[in-house]
């Protein structure tokens, strides 16, 4: 496996998008940069668009030919600037090649691809339709670098108005039952990716991704005794019509968490204690609950490796309602002081549900 770490950079004052993104270049001109995941909130999908390709254009205009890989997820910072996600490689004997979409790590027998955000040509077409061409391209870029479907261990699933539902189909079902037609082509006999399934505000629906193979470091999926694994969810759960392509509605296809070597890849979480949502409709009660689940996710009871726990290294913390942020961040301050964190406005997975966390943690 390859030591990569994250931090979060905001632009430390407001300008032109090309004078908010060279501050915070020039943050991290020391660092291997690998991806930048910049987020914000575009007008209309034609803005999302356009502010993409900016920001694709500004990182290779300032990195050149090895520039890093650009997603924009259209949701709202807490930040007043432009705040951006910055993963970067620790490693320095790891060879990378450059692709426009993705990159290859190699060492050894070990090789990893990650990606970009990929979004569909057409963001207006139906949810199923985006996912299942995203799907086509990811499947193109797998067998051309020699991968199978099954060797991605993380994967975030964004999805605009996630909940929304047309005739009946659900926009976040729809995708889970693309997501399961590409799955079935391979066998799982290793779980599945930890992943993340959450709401934007506009951009269609994108999609990134980890993907590892030749690794003898760990790489397996971790459950959580407090909840049912989302793809044994029963169908009560589950919204919208079936699709005529499919006997029943979809499970979600992801894990609760992936280690890979000692680093724990935490899938987004939500106030979900067996499959049923919690009935409270406070932000910040289901915080708590959500971060209770978390940290029973990672205990040392529940890592299926030999360790004394983990530590959370990175929280990304998806609030539903914006005024309900200074709250949760009060809690998490008081709670988690020393773990860098970031907020971010967006729609969660289910209706009733206000807030979702996603993390990386690393074993102790």
């Amino acid at each position: 496996m390859f030591n990569k770490e994250q931090i979060v950079v905001k632009a430390r004052t407001k300008g032109t998008l090309k004078t908010m993104c060279h501050d915070i270049f020039a943050s991290i001109k020391e660092l291997n940069a690998l991806k930048i995941t910049f987020f914000g909130l575009p007008e209309s999908n034609r803005e999302y668009l356009l502010i993409n390709r900016e920001l694709h254009n500004i990182v290779k205009d300032y990195f050149g030919a090895q520039s890093p890989l650009v997603s924009f997820i259209a949701q709202k910072s807490s930040s007043d600037t432009l705040i951006a996600e910055v993963t970067y490689l620790v490693d320095t004997d790891a060879r990378i090649t450059h692709h426009s979409r993705y990159k290859v790590l190699e060492r050894g027998a070990t090789k990893e691809l990650m990606t970009e955000g990929i979004i569909p040509a057409d963001i207006t077409a139906s949810t199923f339709e985006q996912a299942r061409e995203i799907f086509i391209a990811i499947e193109d870029i797998l067998t051309s670098e020699g991968f199978r479907i099954s060797d991605i261990y993380r994967q975030w699933n964004y999805i605009e108005d996630i909940t929304i539902t047309t005739e009946g189909s659900q926009n976040y079902q729809e995708f889970n039952d693309a997501r399961s037609l590409f799955y079935s082509k391979t066998k799982w006999s290793n779980g599945y990716p930890a992943a993340t399934g959450i709401g934007t505000s506009r951009g269609g629906i994108m999609i990134e991704l980890y993907a590892i193979k030749g690794s003898t470091a760990a790489n397996k999926p971790i459950d959580n005794p407090l909840q049912v694994a989302a793809h044994n969810y029963s169908q009560e759960v589950l919204e919208g019509k079936v699709m005529k392509e499919l006997a029943e509605r979809t499970t979600p296809k992801f894990e609760r968490a992936r280690i890979l070597g000692n680093t724990i890849y935490i899938s987004g979480t939500a106030a979900i204690k067996g499959e049923r949502s919690t009935d409270s409709d406070d932000t910040v009660s289901q915080a708590d609950t959500t971060m209770q689940i978390m940290n029973n996710l990672i205990s040392k009871e529940n890592i299926p490796n030999p360790c004394n726990g983990a530590k959370y290294d990175l929280l990304r913390i998806y609030v539903k309602h914006e005024d309900a942020i200074p709250a949760v961040k009060e809690y998490m301050n008081a709670h988690y002081p020393a773990t860098p964190k970031h907020y971010l406005v967006s729609d969660i997975c289910r209706p009733e549900l206000l807030i979702e966390i996603e993390g990386i943690a690393h074993t102790l």
